[in-house]
């Protein structure tokens, strides 16, 4: 069954915006380029928070792709760029890549959150706001 990939990073200081932007970048460009990837997309939310999902054919190749380069190598700069940093899957029957909304419902729900030196409050309690979408999104 198709599985649903959600993240949400917030970056602990936006003097690494260019840094993790790169590596944000390369993640969704080898996701998009995946086996069995059937959509992923980004957004750039207020207070520094990145969000993404990709949309997967079934389990086994979302695990390749997070245990892939460059993947794996940027995972493991998570503590060093994020003070928030909070993954979700589920499964999903539609063929479409759900909205912001629906995703940060998710997170929220039932997120798991990364091991951070230096994480907020709102890291372990997944207590942060829906994200913020300009009037255009979605039309």
């Amino acid at each position: 069954m198709p599985v649903i990939v959600v993240t949400r990073l917030r970056l602990k200081d936006p003097a690494l915006l260019n840094e993790f932007f790169t590596d944000a970048v390369a993640a969704i460009e080898q996701a998009q380029k995946s086996a069995g990837n059937l959509g992923a997309d980004a957004f750039a939310d207020a207070d520094n928070a990145w969000w993404s999902v990709c949309y997967w054919q079934a389990r086994g190749p979302m695990r390749a792709f997070v245990d892939s380069e460059p993947h794996r190598a940027i995972t493991t700069r998570l503590d060093h760029y994020c003070d928030e940093a909070t993954f979700v899957d589920w499964e999903q029957d539609g063929p479409d890549l759900p909205d912001w909304q629906t995703n940060w419902r998710h997170l929220t729900a039932d997120g798991q959150v990364a091991e951070l030196t230096d994480a907020s409050p709102a890291n372990q309690t997944r207590d942060f706001p829906p994200p913020v979408e300009s009037p255009a999104a979605g039309s």
